[in-house]
């Protein structure tokens, strides 16, 4: 007798009203999102158009872009105490975490992150994108009785929104699903609610796009060879190093931003001077990272090792600056590009190791050594490098390197307990910034 099990265990999974209910409201989220994202994106692409530099190198900006960059965090800071929005408020991975987004938050992080970009924060449009279609789809969850169909519907919405964002739907799926880790009971549903909806989405973003925000970098192809996954334990090593700086400097800025807690327009005011400054010196470090990325990939040469390892030491502050300053935004892109551009200048200080091989493995394994989410990142270098099947194996030797160097090893999670300790003393009776008693 042939063994039926399997197809009686997908069969209540398939037939269910609840599945075919949640593909509903995927196809609706995937048409819904594509025209929100598309409006969206375009605000944020059309509004750059301020940040054209005299030059790719040193002092290439404008001296007038500190005025805009000031006037954008005089904006977010009006937005904020206008909404009454709180000083912290949920990131994207809290809400992928929690599997819910508070639909009453949607409009302040659209809002401010829409001001935030279109200014030249060094951040980017997946938290607001994110926060639309969690939004969207906390609503209609409330409308099911089972917990875990209201969770499922808010991470298919949250894929929607990210299937006109990244290279192909696929990876929103993983992305969503590495980050959220649904409990086993939603999964498979998630899964199928997720794909399907940013599917749509791409389907009709596409079209009409004619391409993702997220683009393709151009760099030259090379053959695999075995000594090729020593050299990835290396630059994921390298990467480890480049999180752990990053890390550092976000700890900086934030006990400097905290000397302006509470001053809701005055704490982005002066976040604005900050990485308006850092512009006018280093004008690949304005935006998202996306396109600046781009320019790295097609001049990284001409730019040389020094002035790139300066410009990602620079991107570092001015990404850290926003972050903790009021404006919203998303960190996926930005670090997106710090690995790009710091693998880029390995390659020039180590020339044996070829472009593609560098740029693409610190590209995934510098965010890769934060966030588990290995295998949407490997994908995405896979996909926007044009990667052939070999060469992606080196691409995950240096995740897994870069992940296990810095979060698998507790280095990350020693650096945060020790900043939690010292914030926690600084509470305490007699300790204040300038020594006075609270």
């Amino acid at each position: 007798m042939a063994d039926t099990s399997g197809e009686l265990h997908l069969a209540p999974l398939a037939r269910s009203r609840e599945f075919w209910v949640l593909i509903r409201d995927a196809v609706v989220f995937g048409v819904v999102m594509a025209f929100a994202g598309l409006a969206f994106l375009f605000v944020v692409e059309t509004g750059d158009f301020w940040g054209d530099p005299t030059s790719q190198g040193w002092w290439g900006g404008h001296w007038w872009w500190i005025a805009v960059t000031v006037g954008t965090g005089l904006v977010v800071g009006l937005l904020r105490h206008v909404l009454r929005m709180p000083e912290h408020q949920p990131g994207l991975t809290d809400e992928l975490e929690k599997e819910h987004v508070e639909p009453a938050g949607v409009l302040g992080t659209v809002a401010v992150s829409s001001v935030s970009l279109v200014g030249g924060a060094s951040l980017g449009p997946e938290a607001a994108l994110g926060s639309m279609g969690g939004g969207l789809g906390t609503w209609v969850g409330r409308r099911r009785t089972d917990e875990d169909m209201q969770k499922a519907t808010t991470l298919t919405g949250i894929s929607a929104a990210y299937g006109g964002l990244l290279a192909v739907p696929m990876v929103a799926t993983l992305l969503v699903l590495e980050l959220a880790k649904p409990h086993r009971r939603r999964f498979t549903h998630a899964v199928f609610g997720s794909l399907a909806s940013a599917t749509v989405c791409f389907a009709v973003f596409y079209p009409i796009a004619g391409t993702t925000f997220l683009g393709l970098y151009d760099v030259p192809s090379y053959a695999y060879k075995d000594w090729h996954l020593l050299a990835a334990v290396g630059l994921g090593l390298a990467a480890a190093l480049g999180a752990l700086v990053l890390a550092v400097l976000t700890g900086i800025v934030r006990r400097l931003a905290a000397r302006l807690e509470g001053k809701t327009v005055l704490r982005p005011v002066a976040g604005g001077l900050a990485f308006g400054l850092i512009a006018v010196a280093l004008p690949l470090t304005l935006f998202t990272g996306s396109h600046q990325l781009q320019t790295v990939a097609e001049s990284g040469s001409a730019l040389g090792a020094g002035f790139l390892l300066v410009i990602v030491l620079a991107k570092m502050v001015a990404f850290s600056v926003c972050m903790e300053t009021g404006f919203i935004g998303g960190p996926f892109f930005p670090m997106l590009f710090l690995g790009g551009t710091y693998g880029y200048a390995i390659h020039l200080i180590v020339p044996d190791v070829p472009l593609a091989l560098a740029f693409s493995c610190v590209f995934a394994a510098l965010p890769g050594a934060i966030v588990a989410a290995p295998f949407t990142l490997v994908l995405l270098a896979a996909l926007m490098m044009d990667l052939g099947a070999l060469q992606t194996v080196p691409v995950a030797v240096a995740v897994l390197t870069s992940y296990i160097a810095v979060t698998g090893s507790g280095v990350l999670a020693a650096m945060v307990q020790a900043r939690a300790s010292r914030h926690a003393a600084a509470r305490q009776p007699g300790f204040g910034s300038g020594g006075e008693v609270r």
